[in-house]
């Protein structure tokens, strides 16, 4: 009895069989007694009368009962003709009660996806029309000799090409993650050599903007089970997102370093930074932080949130912070390859060097 409902429902059947019994048990014995007001059609009226008072009492508890739902029918039709703005009353503590709580908690939800799904349709159009609209005057200038075909100007071309190009790729495989059609082919990688050819590939470009780029590695070797085109992906997301939106003259640090049966790559740059409120939006699609972080250089918003996609792939975890330089700062988390096995190999070692040293030390004592 520890459902609501069924408690209401018990104690109406309950109390309308009580009344019927005793209504059945007073005519019964009168008529035993020999009344002589049960006779002719007298008992016809009675009889007829009873099953009016039960009637009405039946209708009056399931009125009482049907209260609560019809709210909540109301607010469901509603929501299935595309109303998400309604709510329903969350009185009581029975499961009429919780599912109103659902219900709001799923309007909350839909409606929330549904502004998501129309901001996003209106910064991908803005973010397509843009590199399209330079390309078209471009193109118009020099067709109408304004601007002559050199290979500045095609160059120039090829570069809104490339944003254009980079913007449509990166919303496929957003697309593709979102159904979980973004295919990983995981094998044995090695983190330390994956990390310092990254930097090596990006180093170039971060002197020409004078970043100073500061790389601390480990010795060894950190092993992972990764999909190698995936982790290059989020590598040169991070770095170029470092790249745009660092100042000229600052400066970048890259960590890689491993704590147990994690690894952990921390990316920290310099000025400008990024505010709190900002932060736990870092990986949404088409977010931008346009004042703080000088978002004018390009960048569509696309390239943590799908780094996001790819770190959880593999078991990790993204976070992002200020960092001490004045600007932000990327932490992963990736878990290691056999890490259970490596400890064990370090236990054994370990105790096998104890048993070596106990041993010289009972020959030394024997001697």
């Amino acid at each position: 009895m520890n459902s609501g409902i069924t408690r209401k429902l018990f104690l109406a059947i309950f109390a309308t069989g009580l009344v019927t019994m005793a209504a059945t048990t007073v005519v019964v014995r009168a008529a035993m007694a020999g009344h002589g007001w049960l006779r002719g059609d007298n008992l016809m009226y009675l009889t007829i009368l009873g099953i009016a008072l039960l009637g009405a009492i039946a209708l009056r508890v399931a009125q009482r009962l049907l209260v609560p739902v019809t709210p909540l029918l109301e607010a469901t039709h509603r929501m299935a003709m595309g109303d998400y703005s309604v709510r329903v009353p969350t009185a009581g503590a029975d499961e009429l009660a919780r599912l109103a709580v659902d219900l709001n908690r799923l309007a909350d939800t839909l409606a929330q996806n549904d502004r998501l799904r129309r901001n996003l349709l209106a910064d991908i159009s803005h973010e397509l029309r843009t590199p399209l609209s330079i390309l078209r005057g471009e193109i118009e200038a020099m067709e109408d000799g304004v601007r002559p075909l050199t290979q500045d100007a095609l160059a120039s071309l090829r570069v809104e090409i490339s944003q254009l190009s980079k913007l449509i790729d990166d919303l496929y495989e957003l697309s593709l993650s979102d159904v979980g059609a973004l295919t990983y082919e995981f094998a044995p990688l090695d983190m330390t050599e994956h990390v310092a050819t990254s930097v090596a590939a990006f180093r170039d470009w971060f002197e020409a903007k004078g970043i100073s780029l500061n790389v601390h590695l480990p010795e060894g070797t950190l092993m992972i089970d990764g999909d190698l085109h995936r982790l290059t992906q989020l590598i040169g997301n991070l770095f170029e997102n470092s790249l745009r939106y660092t100042d000229g003259g600052g400066a970048v640090r890259v960590y890689l370093s491993a704590t147990g049966a994690q690894l952990r790559l921390e990316i920290e740059d310099s000025a400008p930074g990024v505010p709190d409120d900002a932060l736990p939006r870092l990986f949404e699609r088409l977010f931008r932080v346009e004042v703080s972080r000088s978002r004018r250089s390009g960048g569509a918003g696309l390239g943590l949130a799908l780094c996001k996609h790819i770190v959880e792939a593999h078991g990790g975890q993204i976070v992002a912070r200020h960092s001490p330089l004045g600007g932000l700062a990327l932490s992963i988390t990736l878990p290691r390859r056999n890490a259970a096995a490596v400890a064990t190999t370090s236990s054994a070692c370990a105790l096998s060097a104890a048993s070596a040293c106990f041993g010289t030390q009972a020959l030394t004592t024997l001697s």
